[in-house]
């Protein structure tokens, strides 16, 4: 599959879906600190991905968490996991999205494939670092990783209740709110089939 971008359009559209990734994110925690209560690089992740297909989606999922960990000054065995879990999270929205007429795509479908995807990431990372960091077993990882979305869980570093849907939640509603309105202006130039 290839675009009908030229490589130097597609390249300035992917740095600034990844500048755009870690300079709100470095804006977010600047302003409230690690409160977790939207996924920036997630929304251009999904978006990256349905809009330029599955090696940009990689490239913007992981390349956001990798510099913006770096940025903030946090890097280390999560930075890792995070990366390359929000790169499969680009992959994945490239391969539902990318062959489809975009401005045929439902709000809809749209809002809950990415709500799973996200939903997946929070699980999937929270599981793996508990195994490796904490030296958990799978389904005690498992257990911690679901309820803490819900609930403050201590040893998951969690303090908020419903952290975890209110994520998705409002990274879901910027990935569709934008691709209105990427739709609405003809902003862009889509991948072909």
């Amino acid at each position: 599959m290839k675009s009908d971008l030229p490589r130097t359009k597609r390249i300035a559209y992917l740095s600034i879906l990844v500048a755009l990734a870690i300079t709100l994110r470095l804006l977010k925690t600047a302003l409230f600190g690690p409160v977790q209560f939207i996924n920036f690089p997630g929304v251009f992740t999904v978006l990256g991905g349905m809009l330029f297909g599955p090696m940009a989606g990689f490239v913007i999922g992981f390349g956001s968490f990798l510099f913006s960990d770096i940025i903030i000054g946090l890097p280390g065995l999560w930075t890792a996991t995070t990366s390359l879990s929000m790169g499969v999270i680009g992959i994945i929205s490239g391969l539902i999205w990318m062959r489809r007429d975009k401005e045929k795509i439902s709000k809809a479908a749209l809002g809950v494939s990415t709500y799973i995807l996200i939903l997946f990431y929070d699980i999937f990372t929270s599981v793996i670092l508990l195994v490796v960091m904490m030296r958990l077993d799978w389904i005690s990882a498992l257990t911690i990783g679901i309820l803490g979305l819900f609930l403050p869980v201590p040893t998951s570093g969690g303090f908020m209740i419903g952290v975890g849907p209110i994520t998705e939640f409002t990274t879901t509603m910027f990935v569709v709110l934008i691709f209105m309105a990427l739709i609405k202006n003809h902003n862009i130039i889509w991948t072909k089939k």
